[in-house]
């Protein structure tokens, strides 16, 4: 991810519905548990389950909800490390704010301006005492 700038947001780009990005959390935070356990108990079908849970909600949330084809086929590290990162910012509250730097619409239909269109200037409008 760190050699490829536009890895993030073509990353973000094929996970905009909630849905979807749900699915990548409770994927990527069941795969860590299961890590976590397989380690400490030694337990090979834990470590096995790991991936296979992981992976298996992810692409769920590709085919079933985004219907687009999963970042993993084309690039596994990076697309792991993006899942890990974007459940790090879903889990702080700060996903949205990823998705408003790069003017990604982060719910289909959603209209998100990366930089508004310029307001003509404000002029302060004259209080009664002043009109006078």
């Amino acid at each position: 991810m760190a050699t490829d700038p536009n890895f993030w947001p073509a990353y973000l780009e094929q996970h905009r519905d909630p849905t979807n990005r749900a699915l990548h959390v409770v994927g990527t935070l069941s795969a860590a548990a299961l890590l976590g356990v397989g380690l400490a108990r030694r337990d090979w079908r834990a470590l096995m389950a790991a991936p296979l849970v992981g992976y298996g909600a992810a692409w769920l949330g590709h085919v079933l909800v985004e219907r687009n084809r999963p970042k993993t086929l084309d690039a596994p590290v990076a697309s792991l490390a993006a899942d890990i990162r974007m459940a790090g910012l879903a889990l702080t509250g700060q996903l949205a704010r990823e998705y408003r730097r790069y003017g990604i619409p982060d719910r289909p239909g959603l209209v998100i301006r990366q930089h508004p269109p310029s307001a003509p200037a404000l002029e302060p409008v004259p209080s009664d005492e002043k009109r006078g």
